[in-house]
C-alpha cells in the first residue's frame, strides 16, 4: 500500500470515480470544471494497492480562523469495489499526520453516517452551524478551539466543498 501525491494524469479518473457520488445533476464536464478549482488550494491524495488506485481525497488551504491554520477534507472516495478495507481511514490519517493538528482546524463535510468519522476524533458542528441540508459538517480540533467554533457565526464555516 503506498500513500502519495496523485499526479496530474491521474485528475480524470478522479473525476470520474468521484462523478459517480457526486455528479449533482451536471454534466462530467461541469464536474470537473468545478472541482478543478479546488486544485489551486489543495492537493489530491490517493492510496495505489497493484497499481490501482483505491482511496483519495483532497486536502484544502482554507481562510484561517481564530488565528489557526483551517484545512478541508474534501472528496473522501473509495470505489465500491475495495470498500470495507481500510483504505480511506488509513488515508485520513496520514493526511491528518501531516498537518499540525495543536494549531489547526480540519473541516470536512459528510454525506456518510457521520459515526465514521467521528471515530477519528471529528465531532459534529452544532445545528446552528449547519450550512448544508444534504451533508454534515464535522471539524477535527483541540477543545480550546471547540469551545471558539461552537460560539462563533455561521458565517465563519467553510462553505460545502
Amino acid at each position: 500500500m503506498l500513500i502519495r501525491q496523485a499526479k496530474l494524469s491521474e485528475r480524470e479518473e478522479l473525476f470520474r470515480e468521484a462523478y459517480k457520488e457526486w455528479s449533482k445533476n451536471r454534466t462530467f464536464e461541469q464536474y470537473k470544471a468545478d472541482n478543478s478549482k479546488e486544485d489551486e488550494f489543495g492537493v489530491r491524495y490517493v492510496i495505489e494497492e497493484d497499481g490501482k488506485i483505491v482511496s483519495s481525497l483532497i486536502m484544502l488551504n482554507l481562510k484561517e480562523l481564530f488565528g489557526y491554520k483551517v484545512y478541508g477534507f474534501g472528496s473522501v472516495l473509495t470505489p465500491l469495489e475495495f470498500a470495507g478495507k481500510g483504505y480511506a481511514t488509513s488515508l485520513l490519517n496520514d493526511c491528518m499526520g501531516k498537518i499540525d493538528r495543536e494549531n489547526s482546524i480540519i473541516f470536512l463535510y459528510s454525506e456518510i453516517n457521520p459515526v465514521f468519522y467521528e471515530r477519528l476524533g471529528f465531532k459534529i458542528l452544532p445545528s446552528y452551524l449547519q450550512k448544508d441540508k444534504k451533508a454534515v459538517c464535522m471539524a477535527l480540533c483541540k477543545d480550546i478551539i471547540w469551545l471558539k467554533l461552537q460560539n462563533t457565526s455561521i458565517n465563519r464555516i467553510p462553505d460545502y466543498f
